[in-house]
């Protein structure tokens, strides 16, 4: 069965956060009870991203899926510099690889309830009498299918250092723009240029990471062969949310991008996977949010989707978040309602 959306307003997600909490407090002892870290021990991880764990049985079997690709990703981080007081004005946690990122993709990609983003379908929205009966057009976030031809594009923001999301969902959009604060770039890139290998699906090019296609010669051009690899523009560029402002390109870096990501996809969405963690960041980010959604419809006359990943710690800052995204900022916020989210630490909202 597919996931479901649950419409927040001023009264609903005070209802949503005290039932969301009563969940986890039931699961305390199946969960685990951390800040989220996938693994604090290691300067270097190796995460596989495969079905295991998702939509596993009981027994954790291997399930079978629609996509036999498995990924598997190298990861360097610095567990150094999440503990330091000087690296990066002291905006440290970008630096290690948190949880909620591979879960997010291996609900993605491996989740039958997952199916409207990868389909593009009407997902029903419950909760509410205004909003019974109500379906929400969904575009694609990845595309799975060989034969549809549209043009689609993910905006990342709070990439971290990680790199895992651009090497894998990058094999199913057409344009990948990973942004973070300018500090944390170059562990960033080098991390993506090192599990490049994972896009299997996509020839990788780049003006950042300084990515050109391969030459071919006349012999090859003239030869039928099999028809090429599609391509991937994925590109990696700094973007503070204090700073942006969109409305002036003299201020900002990122009009090369967003002029990209509008002017050559059919869908965009916003990914920002546990960037919220503490109350200070909640404004700036919702203002960044708020500048691009304004970008994209005014601009390039496209839909504005974001998906916002949390790992669920403070109760306080997640009602702060919600209620300054529906009250203050006006934006339509939707929890994600499926199963596997809801036995987990995470949650998700689309916000439209």
């Amino acid at each position: 069965m597919a996931f479901k959306l649950w419409s927040l307003d001023e009264e609903t997600l005070y209802e949503h956060v005290f039932e969301r909490y009563m969940q986890l407090e039931a699961q305390c002892r199946e969960l685990p009870q951390d800040l989220g870290i996938q693994d604090k021990s290691s300067g270097v991880l190796e995460l596989a991203i495969e079905p295991l764990g998702v939509e596993a049985s009981k027994k954790k079997k291997r399930v079978r899926r629609r996509n036999k690709d498995d990924y598997h990703v190298r990861v360097e981080q610095s567990i150094s510099s999440l503990h330091s007081s000087r690296d990066n004005d002291n905006s440290t946690t970008g630096y290690v690889v948190w949880s909620t990122t591979p879960f997010f993709i291996n609900w993605l990609l491996y989740s039958a309830s997952a199916a409207p983003f990868r389909l593009g379908t009407q997902v029903e929205v419950v909760h509410g009498p205004s909003c019974e009966g109500h379906m929400l057009d969904l575009p694609k976030l990845i595309n799975l299918s060989g034969t549809d031809r549209s043009k689609r594009g993910i905006l990342e923001l709070g990439a971290g250092i990680s790199g895992i999301l651009p090497v894998v969902l990058g094999n199913f959009v057409d344009v990948y723009v990973s942004t973070d604060q300018r500090g944390i770039l170059n562990k960033l890139k080098h991390n993506t240029l090192e599990n490049l290998s994972q896009l299997t699906r996509r020839q990788c090019v780049s003006r950042t990471l300084r990515l050109e296609p391969p030459p071919t010669t006349p012999s090859e051009t003239a030869t039928l062969e099999l028809p090429s690899k599609p391509t991937l523009d994925l590109e990696v560029t700094a973007l503070d949310w204090e700073k942006i402002n969109l409305r002036d390109e003299t201020t900002h870096s990122l009009h090369l991008e967003l002029s990209l990501l509008g002017r050559t996809s059919s869908s965009v969405y916003v990914l920002a996977m546990d960037v919220i963690y503490n109350e200070y960041l909640i404004d700036p980010f919702l203002k960044t949010l708020e500048q691009l959604k304004y970008c994209f419809q005014s601009t390039y006359n496209l839909k504005f989707h974001a998906v916002v990943g949390l790992h669920l710690r403070s109760q306080d800052v997640t009602t702060l978040f919600l209620e300054r995204a529906v009250i203050e900022h006006d934006l339509a916020v939707y929890d994600i309602v499926d199963q596997a989210i809801q036995e987990s630490r995470f949650n998700f909202y689309l916000i439209t």
